[in-house]
């Protein structure tokens, strides 16, 4: 049983968050990192930056071209994710990246994480377990064909939009839990634009087995350590 397996079948109201490899330095990077586990985060989904991330809002499309702009290739995706490896080895990696960002640096081969998730195409392979999203928009058909395809949990967006809203929370993601419910126990996680504790404790009493933050992860850590860890103790709590 692969790490992510094991915390989804062992434990609830998990909290999974979103770092942008490197982003903003490999310091910063790290220190987040460590405040983000010993703070309480479950799952930690890593972002492959690309040229044209189109699905993500300002906060993390700017982080995807700062890293770029700095540099990276294969060779430093690897050294980073030993280096998470190393440090915490039964944390659960999820990587994000969009399919130009797969095939560039060939993550599909790289043995260092524990699933993969790509917004812009299905990605139907049996070298790694992947995370598939829903939204409000599917028909029966279309989830269960996703379902089928779909390892470790279901990533429910909120809403149809971008990443990194900080308006009121779409309710969307009821509907889609309700339809992925009536033929599917798999674990729903759901993402875009929560940052609040409150939305958080709301996503929760709806039935959802844990929560996606990325965008207000990053505002945090541009804030500074403090903040971000201030931030982890508020949302941690929150969770129950």
């Amino acid at each position: 049983m692969n790490n992510l397996k094991n915390i989804l079948t062992n434990k609830s109201n998990l909290l999974t968050l979103y770092l942008t490899l490197g982003y903003p330095d490999s310091d910063k990077f790290f220190n987040a990192l460590d405040i983000m586990v010993i703070n309480g985060m479950d799952i930690l989904e890593i972002g492959i930056p690309v040229e044209n991330p189109i699905l993500d809002g300002a906060t993390i499309s700017n982080t995807h071209r700062k890293v770029i702009s700095k540099g990276l290739d294969r060779h430093i995706i690897i050294t980073y994710l030993k280096k998470i490896k190393f440090q915490y080895p039964d944390l659960p990696i999820v990587i994000m990246s969009y399919k130009d960002g797969i095939d560039k640096y060939n993550l599909l081969d790289i043995d260092l994480y524990d699933a993969i998730l790509c917004p812009d195409e299905t990605i139907i392979t049996e070298k790694k377990d992947t995370i598939q999203i829903y939204n409000e928009e599917m028909d029966m058909n279309t989830i269960k064909e996703t379902l089928d395809i779909t390892q470790g949990f279901a990533y429910v967006m909120s809403g149809v939009g971008k990443t990194g809203g900080k308006g009121s929370l779409p309710e969307g993601y009821i509907q889609t839990m309700e339809n992925i419910r009536k033929v599917s126990n798999i674990p729903l996680q759901i993402g875009f634009g929560i940052h609040s504790p409150t939305q958080i404790k709301k996503v929760i009493s709806k039935g959802a087995n844990g929560v996606i933050i990325g965008s207000e992860i990053i505002r945090k850590l541009d804030e500074g350590m403090r903040s971000l860890e201030l931030y982890m103790k508020e949302i941690s709590k929150a969770r129950g």
